[in-house]
């Protein structure tokens, strides 16, 4: 049975698997037609779950070093003398990660921007005249909440594109969705329990567990967070993505919604984080009003970014508090300060204020569902093959194999040739469930149509469609 003493020390769990056995075969310990341990007794044997086995196996079958025999299991392949060598020297990951970059061909990242869609002109007039006018606020630090003129600019934007209703006083600018839970967890201290939506944004997940507080995941159904496990809970900020869920794409209708709210009425001390995540980009419907524009109750926190209708690059976000968390906000203000630049606050107001905002979003709208109609034409082609998820918003849909074909070796296969996909599985927390095993993320917003077939013809070939 294989032993390993996991070092921790920046890889993962698979990571260090695959690395372990791979050194273990190029070394001569582990020899040609040698059958390894089923994924099952290796992940019993060494305390870790078996997808995380599977991802190591994945890897090395990928790279020819295993061999999966179907109904008898994996075996060492044949690999050249050469590279048996007598001393295995330490790997360096970072050289690992500029290889990898450098043989990718097609990345369909579900969080890249078309660059190209950038308004430089517009950005660089707005530059140029923001400093063309004496104004020496611009050198102080910026407001605890933002700048003025932006935040009278969003109050105007949310409520025209979705329904919020606030004033400029309850809106607070930050630098990112974590650094906004970063001020809310300062405002209600670690007693305050988070739910999040299994699977989960995980850089939310993992922000609030770092802060101390308890996180608690609650699965979803086809309607999204189920309200049945929460009901026990007290004293819980419920963080959800009803407009576009991510990773799993789907909105929350409006029943779910209101059952929500009602349940934020009922329970002591509960609150909503509306991450507003994608509303932007809706194709084939109208979105839904926003959780906030319903709450009659100031039980709705909702939060925006610009990091996906403008650039990764502007880390511009806002929320808006209800009034009594805003007074609470107010009490602890000694102890933040503006993350944000002042110049990049008047920039992003003066670019919503022109009416540029709104042009630009209608012009990527229409972009984004060129790009999705034409990625969906071509995997209309393998409907037989492939069953295809999440697709009515944002820049990613799911596509889930009918061949069975594991989720790690859908990737690893295809980054063989040069393709990067994006496993569904590191979104939940704990197991993941049957139904949504063989799945991959595929993100088209940084992808020409010529780089979206080829991705497709290397896909078909990696994963023998």
């Amino acid at each position: 049975m294989i032993t390993i003493h996991f070092k921790n020390q920046g890889q993962s769990l698979y990571e260090e698997i695959y690395e372990f056995i791979k050194n273990e075969i190029r070394s001569g310990h582990l020899k040609f037609n040698e059958k390894l341990p089923s994924k099952r007794s290796l992940a019993a044997n060494l305390s870790v779950s078996v997808n995380t086995v599977d991802s190591a196996y994945g890897q090395l079958v990928a790279e020819g070093y295993l061999e999966a025999v179907p109904k008898k299991g994996f075996f060492v392949c044949e690999i050249d003398p050469y590279l048996h060598g007598d001393e295995l020297h330490p790997v360096d990951i970072e050289s690992l990660q500029v290889n990898e970059d450098e043989k990718i061909k097609i990345d369909f990242s579900p969080n890249a921007i078309d660059s190209n869609l950038f308004p430089y002109d517009i950005f660089r007039k707005i530059f140029k005249s923001t400093f063309n006018e004496y104004d020496p606020n611009l050198l102080k630090r910026p407001d605890i909440q933002g700048d003025l003129g932006l935040r009278k600019a969003l109050v105007k934007l949310l409520y025209h594109s979705r329904g919020v209703t606030c004033s400029e006083d309850q809106i607070v600018i930050g630098a990112g969705t974590d650094n906004l839970l970063q001020i809310l967890g300062l405002i209600w201290g670690r007693d305050k329990r988070f739910v999040f939506e299994n699977p989960v944004y995980l850089k939310a997940y993992t922000i609030v567990e770092n802060m101390g507080n308890q996180v608690i995941p609650v699965d979803i159904d086809k309607k999204g967070i189920r309200i049945e496990p929460m009901e026990a809970l007290s004293n819980i900020a419920i963080y959800v993505t009803p407009s576009h869920q991510f990773p799993l794409g789907m909105s929350m209708p409006i029943d779910r919604r209101i059952k929500l709210l009602n349940f934020s009425n009922q329970g002591e001390g509960a609150y909503i984080i509306e991450d507003d995540y994608d509303s932007e980009f809706r194709y084939n419907e109208k979105p839904l009003p926003s959780l906030q524009s319903i709450d009659k109750n100031g039980k709705v926190i909702y939060m925006g970014t610009f990091s996906k209708s403008i650039a990764p690059s502007m880390r511009i976000s806002y929320m808006v508090l209800p009034k009594p968390l805003l007074k609470l906000y107010l009490e602890i203000s000694d102890e933040i300060s503006s993350p944000v630049s002042s110049l990049e606050q008047k920039m992003i107001a003066e670019f919503i204020v022109s009416g540029s905002f709104e042009k630009h979003i209608n012009k990527m709208r229409k972009v984004y569902k060129e790009k999705r109609m034409f990625l969906m034409d071509a995997l209309n082609q393998l409907e037989d093959k492939v069953r295809v998820t999440g697709e009515n918003a944002g820049h990613h849909l799911l596509v889930q194999l009918k061949t069975g074909m594991s989720e790690a070796l859908m990737c690893a296969s295809a980054l063989a040739l040069g393709v990067k996909v994006y496993p569904i599985s590191p979104y939940f927390i704990n197991t993941v469930p049957k139904k949504y095993t063989s799945m991959v993320l595929l993100g088209y917003g940084s992808l020409s149509n010529d780089e979206i077939d080829e991705g497709i013809a290397l896909l078909k070939k990696a994963w023998g469609l």
